[in-house]
Parts: C-alpha cells; structure tokens; sequence
C-alpha cells in the first residue's frame, strides 16, 4: 500500500492559509473576512442583536435551534458580520446588549453561550460565539478520532495525557491507562484497537478531569454535551491489518496523524497518511517529543511534512498552529467541505507543551455530516 510522494512542480503556487504564518499570533486584534453566509451548516452571521421586539425574538430563537441541529448540538455566531461575512463591528455597548440578546435566545433552547475571541472590525467590535447545548444523556455530539501513526511516536501516551489530565513522566506511565494487554504494556506496543473517551461540558471544559479519581465513561456521559472518542490503533507494520480495520470498522470524522519529532517521517508515517487520504478522512498532525527533539531534527519533520502535504498527489494547506488563535482559526477550517487544511500541533506530554493549543482545538471541533451508506433491500 505504500504510496510515492511526488516533488512539488517547480514554479507551482501552492496556496497557504495567512495565519499559518508566524506573524499570526500578532495580528489576533484584526477581524478578517469571512466567506459568504450559507443556509446551510451550524455557522449564522448576525451584524447585532439589539433589543428584539418579543416576534422577532421568538423567529431568533427558531432560528438558533436550526443551526444548533445542523452542527449536531453546537452553533457558531459570527456578532458583528454583515452577511456577505464582511466584518463590520459594534460598539461596546451594542456587543453587550447583542450578546444579551443571544444568552436569552440560547436560554430558551438549554443552552450555554461562550465567546471563543473577540476582533476588531471596521467600525467596532466583532466576536465569534460558540451556543451548545448543555449537557443531556439523550442528546449528546460524538466526534470519533483515529489516533494513527509510526510505532513509538506517543500515540497512547497522549490519549492518555489528554483523557486522564496528567502529564508523562518520561517512561510511559500515561499509557499505561490506555494498554489493554500485558504484552503490550511490557513492550509499549500497542498490538489491539483501544478507544478511550474525553468529555466536555457547555462550557468546553473537559469532565474526565472534575473528580479526584477515574470518573467511569456513563458518569463522563452524564456530564458531557460532546464527547471525543479517540480510536488508539496500532503503529507497527506487523498490525496495519488491524490499523486498515480501525480507520473502516469505527467510521472516524477526523483522524489524528503522530508524528515523533525526534524521529522524523517514517514509511509507515506515509502508510498512514496515504490511508487517510483514501478514505477522505479530513486529518490532523501532531508532532511529539519535541521536548527531546533536536532543532534541526525537527525542522527537518516539518520540512518533510510540509513537502509531502503540499505534493501534488496530496495538495493540502498545513497550517502550524503556535497560539490559541490558530488553534481557533484551523477548527473553523478543518470542518469546511474541501478539507484541505491541515494543523499541525507541537507538543510535549511530559513538559505539557503544545496540549492546551488542542485541548482548545477539540473543543472547537465541528461535527461532520456524513452521509449513511445506502441500504439495499432485497
């Protein structure tokens, strides 16, 4: 299954994403513009939302609870945007009494209102809200995430880090929560499929880490209006047959690419790659260990990365994500139908570098509509 990866053509333009670029984390302040509105989708651009008359409160309302069904849960306003996604802007107090307006209108559906960031557009402020529904065990949102990538590259250790809320001592005792055979906790291979699940509340806080022990996966249910089931699959060539299972059997909205950064890119780093991109599963990577990765080691995995993604049998947009921002910006775009931006997040489970960045990026992650496979009726 191994796939050539073709050299970029000389003298191709290949796109890139503005705020992939280091200067992204400086220009947080500036509102940029956004695409037309569609009718479609869980996004709803809104200029303000000043005193409604009690009629045009109740049409508000019908209208949220349309977006919050087409995101499975969760809704994105975009306050201060004229429709055609022109950032336009309030005034303090026009921001205040229009985010009022939409806690009012969010109340009435059981939901909670958080403001992800705030910008400045040409005439004041603008802000981009996240509405989700509180949480209820008869509706919740499921995203499932393939974890894949070359053995060793800390694919279970930061399941682990990231379900348990403690970091990595440096020897794999995070991992340990995700193993499921003995075999695999003496070699530190993971051999079997594994899922492990992660909770977040309303307010995009994550429930695995409210209690002083191991809450059981019904109680992180209970407590969860969205729930990330991460899919550990194996890493070694010797179980791809297992991995190809995983990546059909469990029907993953997103797949997450590691990468150990004091390895580099591998075969199987490509394996994996390439299967993802055979199933049209949108994808994000995650460099590892850069604590102990050396400099150039690891401009080198960039490097290689960035190649591969930006390859004409690929043509991807990989985006590296350095600030809270970006890890904002690249939710929004992962989710769009082209599926051509790719993050890329640095991290360390044991010095905690990088995690918040996807922490943050999860929370934001949008629900994909699949559409269900036909059934034949005989």
């Amino acid at each position: 299954m191994a796939q050539e990866w073709e050299e970029p053509v000389e003298g191709e333009e290949v796109e890139e994403l503005r705020v992939g670029k280091t200067v992204s984390c400086e220009m947080v302040g500036l509102a940029e513009a956004l695409q037309q509105e569609v009718e479609e989708g869980n996004c709803e651009y809104k200029w303000k939302l000043c005193d409604p008359t009690p009629e045009r409160l109740d049409k508000l309302v019908s209208q949220l609870k349309w977006r919050i069904e087409e995101g499975l849960g969760e809704a994105v306003y975009e306050i201060g945007f004229e429709d055609d996604g022109t950032p336009r802007g309030l005034s303090d107090e026009e921001m205040e009494k229009s985010l009022d307006t939409l806690k009012q209108m969010a109340a009435k559906l059981d939901s909670h209102v958080t403001v992800v960031r705030t910008s400045m557009g040409k005439e004041g402020k603008c802000a981009e809200v996240l509405v989700r529904h509180i949480a209820d065990m008869r509706h919740f949102m499921e995203l499932r995430i393939a974890v894949i990538g070359n053995v060793d590259a800390g694919k279970s250790t930061l399941i682990g880090v990231l379900t348990k809320g403690k970091l990595d001592n440096g020897r794999g005792s995070a991992r340990m929560n995700v193993f499921r055979y003995r075999h695999e906790a003496e070699n530190g291979r993971t051999s079997a499929i594994s899922l492990q699940i992660m909770g977040l509340d309303a307010k995009g806080d994550v429930v695995n880490y409210s209690s002083l022990r191991d809450p059981s996966w019904s109680e992180i249910a209970e407590k969860s209006s969205k729930i990330l089931t991460f899919v550990d699959l194996a890493g070694h060539e010797k179980y791809i047959k297992t991995t190809m299972f995983g990546m059909t059997a469990h029907v993953p909205d997103y797949a997450m690419v590691m990468v150990g950064g004091n390895m580099g890119v591998t075969k199987m780093t490509k394996e994996h790659l390439g299967l993802a991109l055979a199933l049209k599963i949108p994808f994000y990577i995650v460099i590892t260990k850069i604590d102990i990765a050396p400099e150039h080691v690891l401009k080198r995995t960039i490097d290689t990365l960035t190649k591969i993604l930006r390859s004409p049998g690929v043509r991807k947009m990989p985006m590296i994500c350095k600030c809270e921002e970006d890890a904002v910006t690249v939710a929004r775009s992962i989710g769009n139908s082209d599926g051509r931006v790719v993050p890329i997040f640095l991290t360390s489970c044991v010095k905690g570098d990088g995690l918040d960045h996807v922490r943050s990026f999860l929370n934001l992650l949008p629900a994909r509509q699949v559409t269900p496979p036909l059934l034949l009726v005989l």
